[in-house]
């Protein structure tokens, strides 16, 4: 039986989906955001924009207009919460296009705080459209996935064969700083699908996946930092930096496997979980509490792990007397399967973590089911006190 407060919330969103990102960028605001984009090939496409209550339980949503087409990709600016980027298909003589644009969320004109949007309960309320603020397009290209650094400051979008890192200071103007391109013999066969800021050694290192390969970038050269072959064939489908140790990554494919990885050795795994029984479409890191990892897959499920023997504090703060000491390191150290959430009925394209509740979590199925859920109380009071239950 799950406790009252860990029963899950769920909103309906009207049309297919599969873009999610959590909401940063509000200083001192302990509000909970998320944007959710649909991705309608018919109707006009809607950006939801869903600010949660933690007191009530409760989810304020307000609805906006995406008249640039279906959405594949989210990304939100760290510093700015009314600031986000889409990669959205549309139509252009005839042809199927992927192009980015980073957008606006009209704010409320009827307040005058800065930090207030536009929030209607109404179900059937559609707000304006979203205010255009620039284009992150190439000339013959078609963008595939877009990153937004976590000061703000640049932008990495990627394409099928090319890296362009873009600054973003002056909205009015954004400048390509830096170009990369895969090199001709792996472009032949595999092609960019995700790209990921690295957090650490000054956010100067891009990861991205390569068909089956992960490529990562050193931004200051555009050269190749470090590659892992053949980490999920046939397909890598995400890609995940610990947020508090430099060189360890995660990632997850089609071989229904999440894998982690310290990038000084990558043709040594770490480790392997195999409990998806399909393509994991993504794998992502608690930015709290790193030991907390989620999961998400075509299998419909969303399953959250604690893998504390690669976390930064795999033994947490006990103060235990010597002689139970290596009993109470062994039950702390061991990785395991907290919870598997299986409210959803159609695949989980995305599963992210709160940006300001590390016990909080949003899924999203492609039937436009987004579902909130918790870290279970006893796994949370477990990493608070550092005792083993």
């Amino acid at each position: 039986m799950v406790d009252d407060d860990e029963a899950p919330l769920i909103y309906g969103v009207e049309f297919q989906a599969r873009a999610l990102c959590a909401v940063s960028g509000v200083p001192d605001d302990d509000t909970v955001r998320f944007l959710v984009g649909t991705q309608s090939i018919k109707f006009e496409n809607q950006v939801h924009f869903l600010e949660y209550d933690e007191e009530s339980g409760s989810l304020g949503k307000s609805i906006y207009a995406h008249r640039a087409g279906e959405i594949w990709r989210m990304t939100s600016s760290p510093s700015d919460h009314r600031h986000f980027a889409t990669v959205y298909q549309t139509i252009e003589d005839t042809n199927v296009v992927s192009k980015c644009t980073v957008w606006q969320i009209p704010i409320d004109a009827t307040n005058d705080q800065s930090n207030s949007l536009t929030i209607d309960d109404s179900s059937n309320q559609l707000h304006q459209p979203l205010r255009k603020k620039f284009d992150l397009n190439v000339p013959n290209s078609n963008i595939i996935d877009v990153e937004w650094e976590i000061n703000g400051e640049r932008i990495g979008t990627i394409s099928e064969t090319n890296v362009y890192i873009w600054n973003v200071e002056q909205h009015d103007s954004p400048q390509i700083l830096s170009t990369g391109s895969i090199d001709s013999k792996s472009g032949a066969s595999h092609k960019l699908s995700c790209c990921r800021w690295n957090p650490h050694i000054s956010t100067n290192q891009l990861a991205t996946s390569l068909g089956p390969h992960i490529r990562a970038w050193d931004l200051r050269t555009m050269k190749c930092s470090f590659s892992i072959d053949n980490a999920h064939l046939p397909y890598v489908r995400d890609i995940d930096y610990n947020p508090n140790r430099q060189y360890h990554l995660m990632t997850c494919g089609d071989d229904c496997r999440v894998k982690f990885w310290d990038v000084r050795k990558p043709n040594e795994c770490l480790k392997i979980l195999t409990d998806h029984s399909h393509w994991v479409w993504s794998a992502r890191y608690n930015h709290f509490h790193d030991q907390l990892i989620v999961t998400s897959s075509s299998d419909t499920r969303v399953i959250l792990f604690n893998i504390a023997s690669l976390s930064s504090e795999p033994y947490g703060s006990l103060n235990v007397s010597d002689d139970a000491k290596e009993e109470v390191e062994e039950i702390v150290n061991e990785d395991r399967l907290v919870r598997i959430f299986d409210e959803h009925e159609e695949s989980v394209y995305s599963a992210q973590w709160a940006s300001n509740d590390p016990w909080l979590l949003a899924s999203l199925s492609y039937d436009g089911r987004l579902i909130l859920n918790r870290v279970p109380k006893n796994e949370k009071f477990q990493i608070l006190l550092r005792c083993p239950t």
